[in-house]
């Protein structure tokens, strides 16, 4: 996942996951003690040595599932204009064939669930 990411992410631009491996920034800025950042640091150098090529940033983000996150996260969005590309929208009836075109992969941007 990461590494076509950094393929294709501009120099200076920055990676956000959710999903990827945790850093050493990561560590940092939660404030863990110096043997969890050095695991991090350790796990995830790949990943910070592909990005230090271009000058790119990779940051890794613990998300919880609450309110109060999710309309931050959407405050973000709103302020810095990040349109989210959006290729296809199921009705629930249909969450099989959706399911099955995820699978597939191949699609240019988020495959949503009308509920």
């Amino acid at each position: 996942m990461a590494i076509c990411s950094f393929k294709i992410l501009k120099n200076n631009g920055s990676l956000v996951s959710l999903k990827g491996l945790p850093n050493k920034e990561f560590g940092e800025r939660m404030g863990f003690s110096f043997v969890k950042k050095t695991l991090f640091g350790i796990a995830c150098k790949k990943f910070d040595i592909m990005a230090s090529k271009k000058n790119q940033n990779y940051y890794f983000l613990f998300v919880e599932s609450n309110g109060a996150q999710l309309e931050k996260v959407s405050e973000i969005f709103d302020q810095n204009n990040i349109e989210v590309p959006v290729d296809e929208v199921f009705e629930l009836d249909d969450i099989n064939e959706a399911l099955k075109k995820v699978d597939k992969g191949g699609s240019k941007g988020k495959t949503l669930i009308k509920i």
